[in-house]
């Protein structure tokens, strides 16, 4: 038999202390920190009058012990959140707790959900009300005589009743770690009761949401689900705020109102033609027009708290003589070439000056994102009514703020603190996960736990956090980014232990394991990495693997019910998925491209297994994003067409050329001078893989600071003499650069320019074909240099050769 019961009880039992926040469960040991109950085994043989209430009982011999009530004029979420309660009351120990309205008589226990008279009658206060500020949020969880009270702050957006009883099905043991069943754990109980409990409840920060950007499939059932998991894990939606979306500037001068009455308040491109998607930001009567709008939209609509304009995506900028003046010439780092947070925020500061005047309870948001993520060098002081949603997309992903091994993440932190110093409001955009789309796991828990606090205490208002539907990449980040941003003191260590622990019993420990491995992998790697590019997973998983694969063996060994069986059996398929993708790497550094595209096809099947047992989980890409870079439909489409050219569909290779070359810097750009391009020339030279840029293989500093301009690659290799009158072809097979320059025993062939893929990106992931007929001397020993050339670290921390280089014959 097992109990429920909180606060004191005389069987082996679930018990709750609600002042020394300790759970009691039959299981192990373990101690909670704030936020978060863990069980623990203890048997309390004898009840100490006085020291306790009785406990109230819930559910005793399959029969309701009490009643859930609603006042007499409920309101819509309190009804819902009754309904929530009763359902999985239901689930739990198969008994329905009946609904009632506060003005019926019923017996036992009373369950007060929402706010209502009989919960005023009682003395309880609950948290109410909405201000600019948005910090009344909150809920009470507390005992009175026999009535247990479950309510909170309803006004407005708040969901402070259904949070309640969330929270108190929480301390029953459900956790809802994913949405949708596959995420779901219900305990199964024959009794339950609770003993006397008082916490009043509010969150840490005020903006809580992670969104599905699209770059995988979301359909409507997946949004449900979503918008599901909010409501159990105490998330928040924005749709009350107005926020500065891309391209959002528009709104403070829509062009279907103005563009043809007043053009010049429109952006002007480079050729010099006006834009209706950009404004011109150094015009007084942009500024006029756009201080009107708001005004008349806060006039229009007096409950609206803010109102959000962003420049459209990427690095936009009106190129007048007057707005160009303003431009003060910051450049590198990632943060736009070159800056516009002068002239950009300039102009937000004067329209919401104008706008706290009249309005000094509304606040104006915009973005500090792309050419606008520093902050301004020349303003002294911001409107109190101004606040940033900081996006700093070229910061690494992989290592905490301020991490010393990480630059950007070191001057992320510095922009972070000057923003909270000098503005009332900055909520951060972030990305989760910050890595490319090829689908792999992205572990961010080494970094939540500690970046999550700093960012508390740093005044941050919440976060906005760009996420996507697939789950087991991102697996325990969305859940752990929950429990943080309601309470950024939770002990994340034991929020792991009781997911291994309640989602996969028995095979819990070996997962926990697994899940640390992996965070620690990642955590002390010495590479960086940002959203939407390549992370050198051949070289971080290795060293681990075959720890991984012990531990996932284990949690198969150890999974002993049909429920747990499955959760591990979608783990095992996750790990071949990630198994797969460094087979592919590796496949591919060998110059075997078509065993790398083969891989791809594995990873594709495995993805279909995945989403067998549930969507979003481990899903591909959607139509749209295939051709895009990092993508797997991207891997394969590269690795198949360089297969083609040396397997006979689009020629044969002639010779794969060494994976390791002779490599040397040149930072004062002496080497074409002395003719580093010829054999036995430029003194000392290192060895180096031409598979992996030149930073993974130690060209960095302890910082992670790149080197970065020109340096050379040089190698030999035969030629066979049968290929003597036919076409040949020299491809390198990706190389970052700002500049690659090619010579051919001692002849220079070709100057590559980085150019741009469709989407305008520099594309440094696509072959470079070179036709070397003329200049390959078949039956000898022949001779390839290769300069190349590099930007500053920025967002790409990266440089040189990161793919085989092959000669070909061309059909």
């Amino acid at each position: 038999m097992t109990w429920g019961v909180f606060g004191v009880c005389v069987y082996p039992c679930l018990c709750y202390f609600p002042d020394t926040k300790w759970n009691y469960w039959k299981g192990n040991p373990m101690k909670y920190s704030a936020g978060l109950r863990i069980p623990v085994l203890m048997l309390l043989l004898a009840f100490v009058p006085g020291s306790f209430a009785e406990p109230l009982a819930l559910v005793e011999d399959d029969k309701a012990q009490a009643s859930i009530v609603i006042g007499s004029e409920a309101s819509d979420q309190a009804k819902e959140a009754a309904q929530i309660l009763q359902e999985n009351i239901e689930k739990i120990t198969g008994v329905v707790l009946p609904i009632a309205h506060e003005n019926e008589n019923v017996m036992g226990t009373r369950i007060l959900v929402g706010r209502s008279k009989a919960v005023a009658d009682l003395g309880v206060e609950v948290p109410s009300g909405f201000t600019y500020q948005m910090n009344e949020e909150g809920f009470v969880f507390k005992t009175v005589g026999k009535n247990l009270v479950l309510a909170g702050n309803e006004d407005r957006h708040y969901r402070g009743t259904i949070y309640a009883v969330y929270d108190f099905l929480e301390e029953l043991g459900c956790r809802w770690f994913f949405p949708g069943p596959y995420g779901e754990v219900i305990p199964h109980l024959d009794r339950m009761a609770i003993g006397s409990t008082d916490r009043l409840e509010r969150p840490d920060f005020r903006i809580r949401n992670i969104w599905y950007s699209g770059w995988f499939p979301v359909d409507e059932q997946d949004q449900k689900w979503l918008q599901t998991w909010y409501d159990r894990n105490k998330m928040s939606s924005l749709s009350f705020l107005s926020l500065p979306g891309d391209g959002s500037i528009i709104r403070l001068a829509p062009p279907e109102k103005y563009f043809e009455s007043h053009p010049e308040i429109y952006a002007l491109d480079e050729n010099g033609n006006r834009v209706k998607d950009m404004l011109c930001l150094s015009n007084p009567e942009t500024i006029k027009i756009a201080v009107e709008t708001i005004r008349e939209t806060f006039r229009e609509n007096p409950d609206q708290v803010s109102f959000g304009f962003a420049p459209p995506d990427g690095f936009p900028m009106c190129h007048c003589k007057n707005c160009q003046a303003e431009i003060l010439g910051f450049e590198g780092k990632g943060y736009g070439d070159p800056s516009l947070s002068d002239v950009w925020f300039r102009f937000a500061n004067q329209i919401a000056g104008e706008i706290y005047k009249e309005f000094p309870d509304r606040w104006l948001f915009t973005n500090g994102y792309a050419n606008r993520v520093r902050p301004p060098e020349g303003i002294e002081s911001f409107s109190p009514n101004l606040g940033i949603q900081s996006a700093i997309i070229s910061a690494c992903s992989i290592h905490r703020i301020g991490d010393p091994k990480c630059w950007q993440r070191i001057l992320y932190k510095q922009i972070l603190d000057r923003w909270t110093r000098d503005l009332n409001c900055v909520f951060i955009y972030d990305y989760d996960p910050g890595t490319s789309l090829i689908n792999l796991p992205f572990p961010s828990l080494h970094n939540l736990r500690y970046d999550i606090p700093y960012l508390k205490e740093r005044g941050v208002w919440g976060f906005w956090t760009e996420g996507n539907n697939n789950w087991m990449v991102t697996h325990l980040n969305y859940y752990v980014r929950s429990k943080l941003m309601w309470d950024s003191k939770t002990d994340v260590d034991a929020l792991v232990r009781d997911y291994c622990e309640k989602f996969y019993g028995d095979a819990g420990n070996a997962v926990e394991k697994y899940i640390r491995t992996l965070e620690k992998a990642i955590e002390d790697t010495t590479l960086h990495e940002t959203w939407g590019r390549l992370m050198q997973w051949k070289v971080v998983l290795p060293p681990v693997q075959p720890k991984l694969d012990r531990l996932m063996e284990q949690a198969e060994k150890r999974a002993n019910t049909p429920e747990i069986k499955q959760r591990v059996h979608v783990l095992r398929l996750v790990h071949d998925h990630t198994n797969a993708y460094v087979a592919m790497e590796q496949a591919v550094a060998r110059g075997e491209f078509q065993e790398g595209a083969n891989w791809a096809d594995t990873m594709a099947a495995l993805r279909d297994q995945v989403g067998e047992v549930q969507s979003g989980l481990l899903p591909h890409s959607p139509d749209w994003v295939r051709t895009f870079r990092t993508s797997l439909e991207w891997h394969k489409n590269i690795y198949q067409d360089i297969a083609n050219r040396i397997n006979g569909v689009s020629g044969e290779l002639v010779v794969m050329l060494p994976q390791e070359w002779e490599f040397k810097t040149d930072p004062k750009d002496i080497g074409v001078l002395y003719q580093w391009y010829l054999p036995n020339t430029g003194g000392r030279w290192d060895s180096i893989d031409t598979t992996l840029y030149w930073e993974a293989q130690g060209y960095q500093d302890k910082q992670g600071w790149g080197y970065w301009g020109k340096a050379w690659y040089r190698t030999g290799f035969t030629v066979p003499k049968e290929v003597e009158g036919k076409p040949l072809r020299l491809t390198l097979g990706a190389v970052y650069n700002e500049g690659v320059w090619i010579w051919v025993n001692g002849m220079f062939r070709r100057y590559e320019k980085t150019h741009l893929t469709k989407s305008g990106y520099p594309d440094e992931r696509s072959p470079i074909d070179v036709d070397v007929t003329d200049l390959i001397r078949p039956g000898e020993v022949n001779t390839v240099a290769v300069l190349v050339n590099t930007p500053m670290p920025g967002r790409n921390a990266r440089g040189g050769l990161h793919r085989r280089v092959f000669l070909w014959m061309p059909k």
